[in-house]
C-alpha cells in the first residue's frame, strides 16, 4: 500500500499524519507551533513520523498558511501568526533533510482540493475559518492558483473600507471580522472547548457572538456567489466544530441577500472532512505533482 505523509501547517499549531492511497488517515500527531522557531516544530513531528515508517513512505505533502508558490515550494509570503516563514524553499528543505519528494500548498487551497474530490463538484469555493481566513477556488474541476499565487485569499479582500486593521497591513480586511480569533473575542471566551460547549447550551452571549459574525459572512458569501457562481460554498475550520446551528445562523443570514439571486441556501454547507481536509489535500496535491514529474 502506498502511504504518504500529510502536514497541514497552521497559526498555531502543527498537524502530520499517515494517509493512505485512499486518503484514509492512519496515524496523526498534533504539536503546538514552535513561535520562535516555528521550522523545529515540523522536524520534530517529521522525525516522529519517519522514525518508524520511512521505507513505507512515497510523498510528503505540505499544507501551510501563507501565499505560496506550489511550483517551487516557497513560502512567498506569510503573515505574522507565523513568524521568519516567508522566503523558505520549504519543498527543498524536507527533501533534503530527508530524502523523500516533498510538494507544498498553501493550507486553505489544499482543504478546497481535498472537499472537491470528496464530494464530486467541479466549482466550489471553500472558507476555512480558524486562526485567520483562508480560500481556496475550484472552476472546472482545476484548483485555481492565480499570476501570483493569490487566488483564494479571500480573508484579505476588503470587507468594511478603512476598518480594523488586519495582520497584512491593511485595515477592513474579511480576516478582521471573520475568524475564529474574532469569535473568541467577541464572545469574550478564550478557551475553544468552552466556546463550543456554551454555544451548544445555547449561551446567549455565545450565540450573538455567532450571529454578529455571521452577519459579516453572510455579506462575504454573497459576494462569492455573484462573483464565481460555485455549486457549493463550504465552510472549514475551527468554525465547523460550532456545529449545524452555527450554519442555520449562517444560512439565515444569507437569506436576506440570496432571495434577491438565483443561489439557494442548501449550497452552503459545512466542511464534511473538518480539520483533516488539509492533510489530505496536501497529499491529493503531492501524489497528482508527483505523476507529474
Amino acid at each position: 500500500m502506498k502511504i504518504a505523509i500529510g502536514i497541514d501547517i497552521g497559526g498555531t499549531a502543527i498537524k502530520g499524519a499517515l494517509v493512505t492511497e485512499n486518503n484514509i488517515i492512519e496515524y496523526s500527531i498534533l504539536e503546538l507551533i514552535n513561535k520562535k522557531k516555528p521550522l523545529e516544530t515540523l522536524w520534530k513531528i517529521l522525525d516522529k513520523i519517519l522514525n518508524e515508517n520511512r521505507e513505507k513512505i512515497e510523498v510528503i505533502g505540505i499544507a501551510s498558511a501563507g501565499r505560496i508558490d506550489s511550483n517551487e515550494g516557497i513560502i512567498l509570503y506569510a503573515s505574522p501568526n507565523i513568524p521568519d516563514w516567508s522566503g523558505l524553499y520549504l519543498s527543498k528543505m524536507v527533501k533534503d533533510r530527508y530524502k523523500i519528494p516533498c510538494f507544498v500548498i498553501n493550507d486553505a487551497r489544499a482543504a478546497a482540493l481535498a472537499e472537491a474530490r470528496k464530494r464530486n463538484v467541479s466549482n466550489l469555493v471553500l472558507l476555512t475559518i480558524g486562526t485567520g481566513l483562508g480560500g481556496g477556488i475550484i472552476l472546472n474541476d482545476q484548483l485555481i492558483f492565480g499570476e501570483h499565487w493569490e487566488a483564494g485569499e479571500i480573508g484579505h479582500t476588503i470587507l468594511k473600507p478603512y476598518g480594523r486593521k488586519c495582520n497584512c497591513g491593511k485595515k477592513g480586511c474579511a480576516e478582521a471580522y471573520i475568524s475564529m480569533k474574532v469569535l473568541h473575542k467577541y464572545a469574550k471566551e478564550k478557551n475553544r472547548s468552552v466556546l463550543i460547549e456554551r454555544f451548544k447550551k445555547k449561551d446567549q452571549n455565545v450565540v450573538l457572538a455567532v450571529e454578529k459574525m455571521c452577519k459579516d459572512l453572510s455579506v462575504l458569501i454573497d459576494k462569492i456567489f455573484l462573483t464565481i457562481d460555485p455549486q457549493i460554498v463550504v465552510i472549514g475550520g475551527g468554525f465547523c466544530e460550532l456545529g449545524t446551528d452555527a450554519l442555520e445562523i449562517l444560512r439565515k443570514n444569507i437569506k436576506f441577500y440570496s432571495y434577491r439571486s438565483l443561489y439557494n441556501l442548501s449550497q452552503i454547507e459545512l466542511s464534511t472532512l473538518g480539520n483533516t481536509a488539509g492533510i489530505i489535500g496536501a497529499v491529493i496535491h503531492a501524489r497528482e505533482k508527483l505523476v507529474r514529474c
